[in-house]
């Protein structure tokens, strides 16, 4: 006769179920920050374990998440104080391409340039007046951005602190048949957010060093705001770096500076457009995460459209799941099962 399962045990499931749904439902504002304060304490895990042997973890998870919140503030900082400063040159800049795409489209004579500009430049008007738009509704949200940013730093410290500890309790309660599957999702996470942060920023910064003698043998000066652009835009693989050089590659013709499109072509483009995405992206991704570009480019963007700008961690991190579940199925169907021993009795 098959046993029924206790009652009070089937209470208490319940009652656990009922209380993580009441939880996802009161804080599920909040479920992204604490997605991606547990990817930034997941990336940071091995920093926090060296440093948690020569002091309390509490501690070094409090120094770790210190340095990483002033690192993003001074970030946030310069790339805003660089950008706004030289925001009237980059108008410029635009507008120079924007009466050149007129004179070439329309075919007006060049003393008509600046009439018909006018009409083009509505859009870049409009474009601006939506920016301001959006910048005071950001100032609008500033307490809760300020809450959230407040909250996501307090979590990763938690998560470095008893990340080690959640992770054995959840792996002492799984069955030994189900560990391997385990294993699987656990590295294709890992792999991924080591794609996310650490070949990003090291492509990034690459870039960044890369900038300062491309555009100083460009000649075009604003030398920081360039290497600034190129660092942000770096940070979006494939398409980034592109629509960086066919701006300058724009403006350089909009300006007729054939010497600089010949620069932006053979020096520009290899040094942060190609060498970077190409070949330095996919052989630090290669290396470890063996994960395609192509994959990354439509988890940033797919998250990002669907999310907003949590996407940006929060899609690799589902790809990266649904990447852990292809190999589960493969594994599963074609690699054979270990046979199991059958006990001699001796």
């Amino acid at each position: 006769m098959q046993r029924l399962p206790d009652f009070g045990l089937l209470l208490i499931y319940f009652i656990i179920l009922i209380v993580a749904v009441s939880a996802i439902a009161v804080f599920s504002t909040l479920i992204g920050v604490l997605i991606v304060a547990a990817a930034f304490a997941i990336v940071l895990m091995p920093a926090q374990r060296y440093l948690g042997l020569k002091m309390r973890a509490g501690i070094s998870a409090a120094i770790i998440t210190t340095l990483v919140a002033v690192f993003i503030v001074v970030a946030f900082y310069v790339t805003a104080v660089v950008i706004i400063n030289d925001s009237g040159f980059f108008l410029n800049m635009i507008k120079s391409i924007t009466a050149w795409l007129n004179s070439l489209l329309f075919n007006i004579k060049a003393e008509q340039i600046s009439g018909t500009f006018a009409i083009s430049s509505d859009i870049f008007l409009q474009i601006l007046e939506k920016t301001e738009d959006w910048s005071l509704q950001l100032l609008s949200m500033a307490p809760q951005i300020i809450m959230k940013t407040f909250i996501l730093f307090l979590s990763m410290y938690l998560f470095l602190v008893f990340g080690d500890n959640i992770h054995s309790d959840f792996i002492s309660i799984m069955p030994r048949s189900v560990m391997p599957s385990i294993k699987i999702f656990e590295k294709s996470i890992v792999d991924m957010l080591y794609a996310v942060f650490n070949v990003h920023i090291v492509v990034a910064f690459i870039v960044f060093i890369a900038s300062f003698p491309v555009f100083y043998i460009l000649g075009y000066d604003h030398i920081l705001f360039f290497a600034v652009l190129s660092t942000v835009l770096a940070l979006i693989p494939v398409l980034g770096p592109v629509v960086m050089i066919a701006f300058l590659a724009l403006y350089a013709i909009s300006i007729s500076d054939w010497q600089g499109l010949v620069i932006i072509i053979a020096i520009a483009w290899p040094l942060l457009c190609a060498i970077p995405d190409w070949w330095i992206r996919p052989f630090l991704m290669g290396k470890r995460t063996k994960i395609s570009g192509v994959i990354m480019f439509i988890a940033f963007f797919g998250g990002i459209m669907a999310m907003g700008v949590v996407g940006f961690i929060i899609g690799p991190v589902i790809v990266a799941l649904v990447i852990a579940c292809y190999r589960i199925i493969i594994a599963g169907h074609v690699i054979p099962a270990d046979p199991v021993p059958r006990d001699s009795g001796s």
